[in-house]
């Protein structure tokens, strides 16, 4: 095959980021509005986004840090057993949220507001179910005998099957797919579509433990997996396959939370150099011509929002991540920091 030296690609939406609050928010933002034309923003702040008031203040803040005055952040509700129903209706209906995300309680970062039982929100499934909104979802069930590997299998199991039986027009996202379980299950139910983040195309669980401690900057949730769940990821994204599309889950946490063992906070921060990474990565695997569908096509296509009218160029050319964001007192190892990349957005 013809060596490809140079790539114009629709502009991408990122269709699950965080970008946290105060300082946090500042320091990242940009790296997000750089490439992207709208983004999925998760509402799991340490005081959850759970009214259309919330929703408002939380993008006009984001609108105002941003320095592209085209970006768009999208937002969803924070899904609680407490909800006034009432407010979520309307700030769906006034397009405040685009839809819900479902946290399984203590599942990850800032997350023990969120479901124990999925029958306590049945409700609001049906609202959403009903404005055809859709339902985000961080896909792990937790629990004593649930292995940390297992926890994608066991939710889909036990709960994403009863959501999907009930609600069989609702639209669900299971993001940050990270296993070949969720992977195949996603490609063989309608209505459902996946993330797909960098870190679970490119790592597996020896490049998260070594010894009897963990490498804080590989540790995320869900965590990575093994290499038959890799390759079956790198399989669907760079396939053209119309029901998995870009999500970074880029998660930033101040560098003295990164901690060698698993009281470490999860995230992996990618914003930096995301779509250079998933550039190489299709390079890799010679499905360079479907980096767009999986970037810019797939992502818009099942949210029903526009395809972006601008584009952006990828050139073959070498470079070194930085290592570290730096802002203020904020300091955020950045993922691949320090390490060569073969392709650079040209400027």
């Amino acid at each position: 095959m013809k060596s490809i030296n140079s790539i114009n690609i629709i502009k991408p939406d990122d269709w699950h980021v965080h970008l946290r609050e105060g300082n946090m928010l500042e320091a990242i933002c940009n790296h997000t509005s750089r490439i992207n034309v709208r983004a999925i923003v998760m509402p799991n702040l340490k005081l959850p986004i759970t009214t259309a008031k919330q929703g408002i203040e939380y993008k006009q803040k984001i609108i105002q840090l941003t320095k592209d005055p085209n970006f768009i952040p999208l937002l969803p509700c924070y899904l609680t057993e407490s909800l006034d129903l009432s407010d979520f209706k309307l700030a769906l209906e006034k397009k405040i949220f685009i839809g819900a995300k479902l946290y399984p309680t203590n599942a990850t970062t800032n997350s023990s507001f969120g479901i124990s039982k999925i029958e306590n929100i049945y409700s609001s499934l049906e609202i959403l179910s009903d404005l055809h909104k859709p339902l985000l979802i961080h896909g792990e069930k937790i629990g004593k005998n649930i292995d940390i590997f297992d926890r994608e299998k066991f939710f889909i199991d036990e709960v994403l099957i009863d959501i999907r039986d009930r609600y069989p027009n609702l639209k669900i996202i299971l993001e940050h797919v990270s296993s070949k379980y969720g992977a195949d299950f996603i490609n063989e139910n309608n209505n459902i579509a996946g993330t797909i983040t960098p870190q679970h195309l490119m790592l597996t669980k020896k490049d998260l433990f070594f010894d009897d401690s963990i490498n804080p900057h590989h540790f995320c949730m869900p965590v990575v997996k093994e290499e038959i769940d890799l390759l079956a990821l790198r399989k669907y994204a760079c396939s053209g396959n119309k029901k998995f599309f870009l999500g970074t889950d880029s998660a930033p946490h101040h560098i003295d939370f990164k901690i060698n063992n698993f009281k470490s906070k999860p995230g992996i921060f990618s914003a930096p150099c995301s779509i250079e990474i998933y550039t190489n990565i299709f390079d890799e695997e010679n499905k360079i011509h479907n980096l767009e569908s999986f970037s810019s096509l797939n992502g818009p296509n099942f949210y029903e929002l526009p395809i972006n009218l601008t584009s952006i160029t990828l050139v073959k050319k070498k470079w070194k991540v930085p290592e570290y964001t730096l802002f203020k007192d904020i300091k955020i190892k950045n993922f691949m920091g320090g390490e060569e990349l073969n392709w650079k957005i040209s400027q």
